[in-house]
């Protein structure tokens, strides 16, 4: 088990996916790192066109080599699910699109080894 600290004393604990787990695995931290990242785009832009967001849940999937090493991410897929109060599809396309093409700097750090995709669904 590590302890992963920020300048500012923020802390992530991390652990192998073997055994008893007492933290997130490094792998699946650079997923949710993804997400986190998208979503907090997502969130803001929604919010600059003055879109009531209500919730955002992101799930995340992706898949690695069977054999090899190493095994980074070769595909990535979010699934954005989006609620609030008559939500418009052009803005919620355009904030997706704009934070997967150009803001969230964890997609541009991946896109070299991962493919990414993304779907969303308003509720």
């Amino acid at each position: 088990m590590f302890l992963g600290s920020d300048t500012s004393g923020h802390t992530v604990v991390f652990d192998s996916t073997e055994g008893v787990q007492k933290g997130i695995g490094p792998m699946r931290a650079v997923l949710t790192a993804l997400g986190a990242c998208t979503g907090m785009d997502v969130v803001a832009i929604l919010n600059k066109r003055k879109q009531k967001l209500t919730s955002l849940k992101i799930q995340l999937s992706g898949e690695r080599p069977e054999h090899g090493l190493p095994k980074p991410w070769t595909s990535i897929h979010i699934k954005y699910i989006l609620t609030g109060v008559d939500l418009e599809k052009k803005h919620v396309e355009e904030a997706i699109r704009d934070s997967t093409e150009k803001f969230c700097n964890v997609g541009a750090t991946l896109q070299p080894t991962a493919k990414i995709t993304h779907s969303y669904e308003i509720l």
